[in-house]
């Protein structure tokens, strides 16, 4: 962790358990928000009011904001990352993306990248792992992202529809009611849309704002038990989808 503290801080005086508090979230972002203020004041040895009084110090309104404007620093501190070449020749040859997908990742990153509101992003069964995995690569980056799969009520996506400025589905299929009925929620309420899907016909390109296609080796497989390609390749295009991120945030 390169980060400057002096420069989260901004001059406020903390006392040394405040300071190891502070430390302890920068080194464990990635668990601190299931943790909360409680998990977060035992891993130190301290109380939650420890906790909640050191993000009153830098300014914040509670333990939620404080992790997130830490998200966000980190995230910063990472835009040293340089654009290459060499990563985006691996997108190639015989695995070149198409235009369509390119043109459907870049708008996807903009869209992420403008809005100041929540990411959503919800998938079921086998595509919930990949919507789990990108909402981890957007909370590193510090954009504010809810993750949701097949075992949440679909209040946890209705009361949020307000704070939401991008839904993210995946679906092998494009067909699950579970799925379409979110996306068409969000298309009423001008939610952007993005969806992660195959490369056949399906119900789901007619009510998303972009679509990220990939080819299905076994588009009949409902039960996932065969071998199949079909979630490398959105993993792929998943790391695609970060490498614009940065390359739009990088100006």
């Amino acid at each position: 962790m390169n980060l400057d503290l002096n420069k989260l801080t901004c001059g406020v005086s903390l006392t040394d358990t405040e300071q190891a508090v502070l430390e302890y979230l920068l080194l464990h972002l990635d668990e601190a928000l299931k943790l909360g203020v409680r998990g977060v004041a035992k891993a130190n040895f301290t109380s939650t009011s420890t906790v909640m009084r050191l993000s009153r110090k830098l300014g914040y309104n509670g333990f939620i904001e404080m992790y997130y404007k830490l998200l966000g620093a980190v995230g910063e501190g990472s835009q040293s990352y340089e654009l290459n070449e060499g990563f985006i020749s691996h997108f190639a040859g015989e695995g070149a993306v198409s235009m369509e997908n390119y043109r459907s990742l870049r708008l996807a990153a903009e869209k992420i990248y403008q809005t100041d509101q929540v990411v959503f992003i919800y998938g079921m069964g086998f595509s919930s792992m990949m919507a789990e995995y990108l909402a981890k690569k957007l909370l590193v980056l510090g954009i504010k992202c809810i993750f949701s799969d097949g075992a949440d009520s679909i209040g946890v996506f209705e009361n949020n529809l307000e704070d939401i400025g991008v839904f993210i589905v995946f679906s092998r299929s494009g067909r699950s009611p579970y799925v379409l009925n979110r996306v068409k929620m969000a298309e009423e309420n001008t939610v952007f849309t993005v969806g992660f899907t195959n490369d056949g016909a399906s119900p789901l390109k007619e009510h998303c704002g972009c679509i990220i296609e990939v080819p299905d080796d076994n588009p009949l497989d409902d039960r996932n038990m065969k071998p199949t390609l079909f979630f490398s390749k959105i993993m792929t295009m998943i790391e695609l989808l970060v490498y614009e991120y940065y390359q739009v945030s990088l100006g």
